[in-house]
């Protein structure tokens, strides 16, 4: 079986869909542990403030729960019942604390169309299209309808290949105790532990890379028989 992660953030409690959809991936053979984060009812007073979505409580309470955790794919719904905050402003928020940066993402809402039809009757042309344009930034692989959410997610799941950012990723957070020795050329990865590592290239683009350029090159140097 395959093993693959999942985070659905909804403003609902989803345990029994979260265990239908790990008994549904398993007959897929797939592996699924599948987590959620509740924001937005009133039941979840712990990301709240005033009744409120609070967004510097969202961090402290995501990190809390699953650190810098990335994900195979994380689903989050629109409508979070909060006339401040939508799902792709959580999303935004995400990003700008550089939390769940390599994880694939679909956004889902029971009222998808008329989210839709809305932007675009919205008087305002220039609204429209920052909301347009705000929608493609987030780098959301996909929009649905709530009923299609599990199915999508079980799609994505048996046939999209890992990236190799979430490769790494999911490699530096299983062994965090785990130490590279000194045969980096770039002194900044010399010595440490994944924890450390992964600490260190999170938000970092250009170090990121730099890091995975050094991994494949001394991957194909230990490869290649010399002439």
């Amino acid at each position: 079986m395959i093993q693959r992660t999942c985070l659905i953030i909804d403003n609902e409690d989803q345990t029994e869909e979260v265990e239908k959809l790990t008994r549904d991936a398993k007959h897929q053979g797939i592996e699924l542990d599948c987590y959620q984060f509740n924001i937005g009812h009133s039941s979840f007073t712990d990301v709240l403030t005033d009744g409120l979505i609070d967004r510097d409580k969202v961090v402290k309470v995501f990190l809390k729960k699953f650190g810098r955790k990335n994900f195979n794919i994380v689903a989050l719904d629109y409508d979070l019942e909060d006339t401040n905050i939508m799902g792709t402003d959580l999303i935004r928020i995400f990003n700008h604390n550089q939390l769940l940066n390599k994880s694939p993402k679909m956004v889902y809402s029971g009222l998808l169309d008329d989210i839709l039809k809305d932007i675009l009757r919205d008087e305002n042309l220039d609204k429209a299209v920052t909301k347009i344009k705000s929608m493609v930034r987030n780098k959301v692989i996909d929009y649905l309808d709530r009923d299609q959410r599990d199915i999508q997610i079980l799609k994505f799941l048996s046939e999209d290949p890992l990236s190799s950012d979430l490769i790494v990723s999911n490699v530096l957070t299983r062994h965090p105790e785990f130490i590279f020795d000194n045969k980096f050329i770039n002194e900044k990865f010399q010595g440490k532990t994944f924890a450390e590592l992964s600490e260190t290239l999170d938000g970092d683009i250009k170090l990121d890379n730099e890091f995975k350029k050094e991994i494949i090159e001394q991957v194909i140097a230990y490869l290649t028989k010399p002439i």
